[in-house]
């Protein structure tokens, strides 16, 4: 195993953590710093199999806040764009999906920071469309955390049961998109030994999410997390200059 290995696995760990405790999923944080070491295919099935184990280890976790009303709501056009955007991959140079992805998270963070008021007042039905929006990128450019953060914010759920809705909600699309990715070599399956060592960091990230998760003040954190948004961001447009 060389140091590049133990780094993505660091990177899967501390994303996970990171992930449960702002709702988002470790994509938004996984997909960035990934990119500073590896190539953006692999980095993409490398997201949706962590993005498995780590949506399953919250589902367990978090398994008694599950509301049925809103995982019904986001969940069928979450997975259906999701799918469009994982076979879009093949259409598009590596170049301008970074692009896309850099810009993408700046905007999410000055939302997120400036904005919480109001996107805590978005009307109910535009959930539906930012949880389409946020299916598209996942699949697109390997990250749609925060959009579908947004879709919950606007649906107003508890903290805990704003977790569990939104690791239901991408689970499927996970699969989905894992899948479409395999499918067209993105990974080659000399690489097996990441499986049980994303296995291991999601779950221990999620564990330990829950474990500090209600001990901090969730608007603070939620600051603190758009700056890394914000951060990952522009350390994308700054790689592909």
């Amino acid at each position: 195993m060389y140091f590049h290995d133990i780094a993505l696995v660091v990177i899967a760990f501390l994303s996970e953590l990171v992930g449960t405790l702002s709702g988002f999923g470790s994509s938004t944080f996984f997909v960035p710093f990934a990119l500073l070491i590896e190539r953006f295919q692999f980095v993409l099935v490398l997201t949706a199999i962590l993005h498995c184990f780590g949506n399953l280890s919250r589902i367990l976790i978090f398994r008694k806040n599950f509301q049925w009303n809103s995982f019904a709501i986001l969940i069928i056009p979450s997975v259906i764009f999701t799918g469009i955007g994982a076979i879009l991959t093949t259409q598009f140079p590596t170049e301008l999906m970074q692009k896309i992805l850099g810009f993408t998270l700046i905007i999410i963070s000055l939302i997120l920071f400036f904005g919480r008021t109001i996107v805590k007042h978005l009307p109910k039905w535009l959930a539906i469309i930012l949880s389409l929006a946020s299916g598209f990128f996942t699949g697109f450019i390997g990250t749609g955390g925060a959009l579908r953060g947004l879709a919950l914010t606007a649906l107003q759920l508890p903290k805990n049961t704003f977790v569990m809705t939104s690791a239901s909600v991408d689970i499927g699309g996970d699969l989905l998109r894992a899948s479409i990715y395999l499918k067209n070599g993105y990974m080659d399956w000399d690489q097996w030994f990441y499986l049980p060592l994303l296995g291991i960091a999601a779950l221990i990230g999620a564990r330990l999410g829950q474990a500090i998760i209600n001990r901090l003040n969730q608007e603070q954190f939620e600051k603190i997390v758009s700056l890394f948004v914000f951060m990952s961001g522009f350390l994308m447009i700054l790689k592909i200059k």
